[in-house]
């Protein structure tokens, strides 16, 4: 009796452990890979260059698609996506806006703001 109840112990306080591994994980992800061809591309489309933009929002969506980690990553590489087809049909200004609001979504994204508060 007092073996299972040990080693039930035992099971649960390493499974417990896990849970609380894993959903510490995204509080520390970097999305600096996501922001340099991010940039590139919202220039390129400021600058009214849609081929280039093309291939920056493509790059990034790329980069965004192989690390799919937490729930922040998906709604930026939902709006690349979107960015990428918006630029195919010709809407450049669309899609650079949504670029834009998916280099705020990297920027909110990040660790948790604890505190604060009066």
């Amino acid at each position: 009796m007092k073996l299972t109840m040990t080693l039930s112990a035992l099971i649960l306080s390493v499974a417990f452990t896990s849970v609380s591994l894993a959903a510490g994980g995204p509080m520390n992800e970097d999305l600096s890979s996501l922001a340099i061809p991010a940039q590139k591309a919202v220039d390129a489309g400021k600058a009214g260059n849609a081929a280039v933009f093309q291939t920056e929002a493509e790059a990034a969506l790329a980069e965004a698609r192989a690390k799919l980690d937490s729930a922040a990553q998906q709604r930026i590489t939902g709006k690349l996506k979107r960015a990428v087809e918006a630029a195919k049909t010709g809407d450049l200004p669309a899609a650079t806006q949504l670029v834009e609001e998916s280099m705020r979504d990297m920027k909110k994204s990040g660790g948790p703001k604890f505190g604060g508060g009066s």
